[in-house]
């Protein structure tokens, strides 16, 4: 059987998808970028495009550990209804299933009393790339980077 591919972007930002995230629970299906973040052992749905989707966030379940990155420390909490994200391979979209939900996280606020509302990042983890069977191939040389099956 011959692989398919779905490409990724390289950009600032690092390695990047677009994909389609349904939470069929609460009828949400968006298309987002997705930094691909391998050194994150869980996926992230950022604040902005949460509250874009009508997530309330407030109303979500906490999540029991701190969640720190690069970019500091953020307030993470747990959106548990199953969902799933559709990657595009050649025609042919491929569904991974997220049975346990994604966390949503809002940044820090940094010596403000109000939120940061600005653009967030939505992260692909190991959690999604062992749920998705895909291999990951990047050539930074090249410029080739892409999701195989």
């Amino acid at each position: 059987m011959v692989p398919t591919r779905s490409p990724l972007l390289i950009t600032e930002k690092g390695i990047e998808t677009v994909a389609r995230f349904m939470c069929p629970n609460r009828m949400l299906s968006l298309t987002l970028h997705f930094i691909i973040d391998t050194g994150s052992g869980i996926s992230l749905l950022g604040y902005q495009n949460a509250l874009q989707a009508g997530i309330d966030f407030e109303s979500l379940g906490q999540y029991g550990k701190p969640v720190a990155g690069f970019g500091g420390a953020a307030d993470a909490k747990h959106l548990k209804d199953p969902c799933y994200i559709y990657l595009e391979f050649e025609g042919t979209l491929h569904e991974v299933e997220m049975p346990e939900g994604i966390l949503v996280y809002r940044p820090s606020r940094k010596g403000t009393k109000h939120w940061k509302v600005e653009e967030s990042a939505n992260l692909l983890g190991r959690d999604f790339m062992e749920g998705s069977r895909c291999r990951l191939s990047v050539d930074i040389a090249r410029r080739e980077a892409y999701f195989e099956l």
